[in-house]
């Protein structure tokens, strides 16, 4: 989908690992241990060719033994779930639970992928901090050895090595920097590239608008970033840009491969998604900032990929077939596991799996434990409301200090390469007193302020739990009038507080909230659709009335209303579902040629985003019949965007960069 916002306006736009197992031990399910299994010791070899740094004390160490176990199962279709539950009121994973860590294949082995790297006994990232003003930044390479051992650094992806972990880079760097760490195993690790937010293109002063496309590639935004910047949009908002779930293998229950909500199950933060790789999506943020426009990216920062998910086996049924699941995949094709519905032992632990999430790195501990979000009686509690797994996804335990820098440290790496804010999804289900100490550390880490042009929108949805979120002052979790003051012990100026925004999903029926703005309204980001309302049962006015006219007037509205002072309003142009409510994106990932299952599969096609010659509202036929699998292209409608030009004190003209037989 395309999203258009303006400020007033934004535009928003493999094979599985397997293991082979043994049959099933006569035993019943335990409930504190794995069953016995078999242990044999391997000696693994890893060949390395590197270039050290001279007068090294590093010292390289033979390859490590590990003892390998064959894989032992449950009986019958048993699982470990009852272990995983939460107990009470306790919403924390023991520490303990660590153990289960380091469930990455090695090299070597049956089932590893070259993608894996050396994530079997080596893990790390980076964490940049910049100076006032911006013109440098102090990098710490993170790194955890599995043995313990001495680890060293490279700053040009291997070529030298040095024993600190730390480095300041300045002005002069010019391009991109490619850290990889590595032990005194040889095992080693290439990490994200660096890009410093210096060397993103300068956004000339030009426009005061925002704009959104929700399901667009990079390469497609692109193209249209010249048609958005000559319409007047501020900016866009663009699908989540780090790598989450993909699958060849699992269908929705819609009978879509890789459906669009896979792209909300984030795997790791490395920037390699449907929406591009990480030299599309820098390219895409420089051409469009060289024109004026804004980028913002859709951040999740409240969970990872829902339990059973991943690239490990699991099952949950209780007949015959015991329900087994096939694999899933990253898109940036690193490991991860969950524990849920889990049977079977990892050979390299010799325990059952463990929430891990190696790309990041995260492991068990720093998750809460599972707890099932009732979304009908548990969204007015406050402890289901931050720790409850929300649709059974992996949820981060937002609490933990480390948990919070890793957050922060991927929403620096995000503004380093060029976005210029984010909206943060599912905002809500983090506690306001977390959400403030993570904007605090990321406030930190850009030099101790918020640069000028920087947007934040958080999806605070409200439901029944209106009073716990936002209209009782008291509450201990009211987003509305609560976070400013935490926002504000971490850091933040009054100033800086007109920059982070809440979104407001009542928009335009129940606005606002409260009976009354208990905020002023230019602090909340409003929006007529979202991507959570592409299907027919949705309150979208655009998919439930399938009437061009109607909608038109509705989104025009969303600029001429003037009784409130709105900063942001965001227009989305998305897609349309195929006849069966197919919902997967039109970018070829949905299409069936691509599925190995043994179930129905019902096709998405891929349909190109980008298109020169197409008006606004091109899923409608010529007749006006509503057309599936097509893009909506709202933005570009010349009413709307005329609507829009009005609201922000621009002309009216024909000339907004569409074709000129467009209406």
């Amino acid at each position: 989908m395309l999203f258009v916002a303006a400020q007033q306006c934004v535009v928003f736009t493999s094979t599985a690992v397997v293991y082979v197992t043994v049959p099933a031990p006569t035993q019943t399910v335990p409930t504190t241990e794995v069953p016995t299994t078999v242990q044999t010791t391997v000696q693994t070899t890893v060949q390395t060719t590197v270039a050290t740094t001279s007068a090294s004390t590093f010292t390289t160490l033979p390859s490590p033994s590990r003892v390998i176990t064959q894989p032992s199962r449950l009986p019958g279709c048993q699982t470990w779930d009852n272990l995983e539950q939460c107990q009470g009121s306790n919403i924390l994973v023991s520490t303990n639970e660590e153990s289960r860590k380091w469930q990455t294949t090695p090299r070597g082995y049956p089932g590893y992928f070259d993608t894996f790297q050396d994530y079997s006994d080596l893990t790390g990232y980076a964490h940049q901090v910049y100076s006032s003003g911006r013109t440098s930044a102090q990098v710490t390479l993170i790194a955890s050895s599995r043995t313990g051992v001495q680890t060293q650094y490279s700053w040009d992806n291997g070529q030298t090595w040095t024993s600190s972990p730390t480095r300041t880079f300045d002005k002069s760097t010019t391009g991109i920097v490619y850290p990889v760490i590595r032990d005194q195993y040889g095992f080693t690790l290439k990490l994200e590239p660096l890009d410093f937010a210096w060397n993103a293109a300068p956004i000339p002063n030009v426009s005061q608008f925002r704009n959104g496309l929700r399901g667009w590639p990079a390469k497609d935004i692109e193209l249209e970033c010249p048609m958005i910047a000559k319409a007047g949009y501020m900016g866009i908002k663009v699908n989540p840009p780090n790598a989450h779930l993909t699958s060849n293998n699992e269908l929705s229950n819609t009978g879509t491969l890789n459906p669009w909500y896979y792209v909300y199950q984030p795997t790791s933060y490395n920037l390699n998604s449907k929406l591009g790789t990480r030299n599309e999506i820098r390219s895409m943020i420089n051409t469009c900032r060289a024109l004026g426009v804004r980028v913002y990216a859709d951040a999740i920062i409240n969970h990872m990929a829902a339990n059973g998910n991943d690239i490990i086996q699991h099952r949950g049924g209780s007949d015959a077939s015991c329900g087994y699941g096939g694999y899933r995949n990253s898109t940036d094709g690193t490991p991860f596991f969950t524990a849920g519905s889990t049977f079977e032992t990892n050979p390299f632990t010799g325990k059952r799996p463990g929430l891990e999430f190696p790309a990041v790195p995260w492991g068990p501990s720093q998750f809460h434990c599972v707890r099932k979000l009732n979304e009908t009686n548990d969204f007015k509690d406050p402890l289901a409301l931050d720790a409850g797994w929300l649709v059974g996804l992996s949820d981060l335990n937002t609490d933990l200090d480390s948990v919070q820098e890793r957050l922060a440290d991927f929403l620096t790496d995000l503004y380093g390469i060029g976005f210029s804010g984010y909206r943060i999804d599912a905002a809500k289900h983090i506690k306001p007193e977390a959400l403030a100490k993570i904007f605090g550390k990321l406030r930190r880490n850009l030099g101790g302020s918020l640069p000028s042009d920087f947007l934040t929108w958080l999806e605070v949805i409200s439901g029944g739990e209106s009073d716990l979120i936002a209209c009782n002052a008291n509450s201990p979790y009211n987003y509305y009038q609560g976070l400013d003051p935490k926002l504000l012990a971490n850091g933040f100026t009054s100033s800086e507080l007109n920059q982070v925004k809440m979104w407001d999903s009542g928009y335009p029926g129940t606005t606002p909230l409260c009976g009354r703005f208990v905020i002023p309204s230019q602090r909340f980001a409003i929006q007529n659709d979202n991507h959570d309302q592409n299907y027919a049962a949705s309150g979208s006015v655009l998919i439930i009335d399938r009437d061009q006219g109607k909608h038109r007037y509705f989104q025009s509205q969303l600029f001429l209303r003037n009784d409130a002072d709105w900063d942001i309003k965001i227009v989305m142009s998305a897609y349309s579902y195929g006849p069966n409510n197919e919902d997967g994106l039109l970018d070829g990932n949905s299409d069936c040629s691509k599925y190995i299952g043994k179930y129905k599969c019902n096709s998405t096609p891929k349909v190109t985003a980008y298109d020169p010659n197409a008006c606004g509202y091109t899923v409608f036929s010529s007749s006006g019949q509503w057309l599936p699998f097509q893009w909506t292209r709202v933005h570009r409608d010349r009413t709307v965007i005329n609507a829009m030009r009005q609201w922000v004190g621009l002309p009216s003209t024909q000339d907004v960069g569409i074709p000129s037989y467009c209406k």
